[in-house]
């Protein structure tokens, strides 16, 4: 927990921070910017290189481009949140 004096101070430089950088505010409190597309593309690509990696004898990597495509699919509706 911060102190009330640590937390004046930490207001007064976001403060100052915010005057002389406000693009660099803007970048920090936007968050990223997100494809939804993205999502979709590594689902298909690793879903179908997965199931032909099955297809053709190989389920050890068939396995883990399946999983690649089921993480991006949890990933897509629930994101990471990094504080």
């Amino acid at each position: 927990m911060l102190s009330d004096a640590e937390r004046r101070s930490l207001d007064e430089i976001e403060q100052r921070l915010s005057l002389e950088e406000p693009d660099l505010v803007r970048a920090f409190t936007a968050g990223p910017v997100r494809n939804p597309w993205m999502h979709h593309i590594v689902m298909l690509v690793f879903g179908a290189l997965g199931a032909l990696l099955l297809a053709i004898g190989a389920p050890g990597i068939g396995l883990l481009c399946l999983l690649v495509a089921g993480a991006a699919a949890v990933l897509q509706r629930h994101p990471l949140r990094i504080r």
